[in-house]
């Protein structure tokens, strides 16, 4: 018989995470508004579209490989 998964946040599909409990999705959301927002405050500000770009997209790739990192180790 099969144990009951607790802490089970994300479940794997097709080689993604989709939430699966209300944990899952406020991490999901919030990686979601990080997404969204750095760009746009940093584009306010005042920079260059090139420096958004050296700038903002590893810091979105890092949250992206955190995140994912996260997800595998509560998905099921």
């Amino acid at each position: 018989m099969l144990k009951a998964h607790k802490n089970i946040w994300f479940r794997k599909v097709r080689g993604s995470y989709l939430p699966s409990s209300w944990q899952g999705m406020v991490l999901y959301l919030w990686y979601v508004a990080y997404i969204v927002a750095v760009p746009l405050a940093w584009y306010d500000g005042g920079h260059t579209l090139w420096r958004l770009l050296t700038a903002v997209v590893p810091l979105i790739t890092a949250s992206a490989v955190l995140t994912q990192y996260i997800a595998s180790k509560h998905a099921k």
